[in-house]
């Protein structure tokens, strides 16, 4: 089956943390799934589906309530996360110079600076307003009892401003050196003239006024969208793949977990998480207790929860976490960046990572359950241990595995480029991640 197609509309509706939230969550009600607030009182039987947003907007965990409370059966997670490296707007980011109004960003994650350059970039993410009665007064939610907000999660869908290249004959070295200053050179143009008029146009193609917003968090992005390339179309080149491409799989395996399995002793649980480009040190990243404390009610408010004679924190100890985020694949034009026997190549399955100074959650006990479950799933898998000359990447799975003393194992399907604007990974890899990861959820 060929769910590229899918995932490609998933990608062109999750530019930023937030719409990725939105996004994951309508996929989700599609099957039942429904919302419920995180100050909320809670309770639950068995067959119930809920998700749950963070109070920030940027993570949510999707449920699956198993019949058995999860202090007897346990939990089935699988975590993938909702941001990708880019630029994000600063407090005061208008400027004008040179007859041209410029937008001043700043750096989200470990941003490639020069695939930034001469692309087309939309804006979007979310603004707020203080509510105020009709005397202009500021009003207090009758809640929390802090000021009242309102949050309007918007984006562009334009091409509302580029970052331009300096031409080769003003900097001759550029393609021998070519270092960018990011603070002087990663600087947008929003358009020939005085800020005033950009700003109106700007804020009507948002629906929501920017010069009298109380705070914001907007994203630049590419505006183009993912295409699939190759002349047999086997490769999605486009944004965001780490880590929206797992997001999509995540998301796509529940939702066919709960069709397929309705009923399960075991809960289900999709995690989407922000932050985990900066280090997850968030009100709702991975390093922050959102998980574990949603995981412990969830426990505690089952039905069953009682009956089963065992504290919820042992429903850690019966749990696997599969942590899924995109691995590297050997490079066609730098293919001694990888080890020879640790090469994984696009199309060929899903990578199981591992490191010894646990960079990467899997452990031999962890891989070799992961390799269960691909061979349960009728799908392929390849192993990935960077160069011992070379640094290595981590994920959410360290912080997760940590957080909850749960066995995880770190996995993802390969790709090249990235931090890149464009990513690219192969069209089978993606089913075959909603396989093994249905198959998690179903075993």
């Amino acid at each position: 089956m060929d769910r590229a197609d899918d995932y490609i509309e998933f990608s062109k509706a999750t530019p930023t943390p937030f719409h990725a939230v939105r996004e994951i969550t309508q996929r989700l009600e599609r099957d039942g799934f429904l919302p419920i607030e995180p100050n909320g009182a809670w309770s639950f039987r068995g067959g119930e589906r809920h998700y749950v947003i963070a109070p920030d907007q940027r993570t949510v965990i999707a449920f699956a309530v198993g019949h058995k409370a999860p202090s007897e059966a346990g939990f089935r997670i699988l975590g993938s996360h909702t941001d990708a490296p880019d630029l994000r707007l600063k407090l005061n980011p208008v400027s004008e110079g040179c007859s041209v109004t410029r937008l001043h960003t700043q750096i989200h994650g470990g941003v490639l600076y020069r695939t930034w350059l001469d692309r087309p970039l939309d804006l979007g993410g979310m603004i707020y307003h203080l509510k105020r009665d009709s005397d202009g007064r500021v009003q207090d939610d009758p809640e929390t009892g802090l000021p009242a907000l309102e949050r309007h999660l918007v984006r562009a869908n334009k091409p509302i401003a580029f970052i331009p290249e300096l031409a080769i004959h003003l900097d001759r070295k550029v393609n021998s050196e070519g270092k960018i200053n990011p603070e002087e050179q990663l600087v947008a143009v929003l358009g020939s003239g005085e800020q005033d008029p950009l700003l109106a146009q700007l804020s009507e193609l948002l629906g929501h006024d920017l010069r009298t917003a109380s705070g914001f968090d907007l994203h630049l992005f590419p505006f183009q969208d993912p295409v699939r390339v190759g002349v047999d179309g086997s490769i999605i080149l486009g944004p965001r793949h780490d880590d929206l491409a797992m997001c999509w799989a995540s998301c796509e395996a529940l939702r066919a977990s709960v069709q397929q399995c309705p009923d399960s002793d075991r809960t289900r649980v999709g995690y989407f998480v922000d932050a985990e480009e900066v280090g997850s040190m968030t009100s709702s990243g991975a390093k922050s207790s959102f998980l574990r404390h949603t995981l412990l009610r969830i426990t505690r408010q089952h039905a069953a929860y009682g009956e089963s004679g065992h504290q919820a924190e042992a429903a850690f100890q019966a749990s696997l976490v599969v942590s899924a985020d995109m691995a590297h694949a050997q490079h066609p034009n730098h293919p001694t960046k990888h080890a020879t026997s640790h090469a994984p190549q696009i199309n060929h399955g899903i990578t199981i990572k591992t490191n010894a100074n646990e960079r990467y959650a899997s452990t031999g006990e962890t891989s070799a359950l992961f390799r269960g479950l691909c061979e349960k799933a009728g799908v392929a898998f390849q192993e990935f241990v960077t160069r011992q000359d070379m640094g290595c990447g981590s994920t959410i799975g360290p912080i997760v595995a940590a957080g909850l003393g749960a066995r995880t194992v770190d996995v993802g399907i390969p790709m090249w480029g990235m931090h890149s604007t464009f990513e690219s990974c192969g069209v089978d890899d993606l089913n075959d991640a909603v396989l093994v990861f249905t198959q998690h959820y179903s075993s």
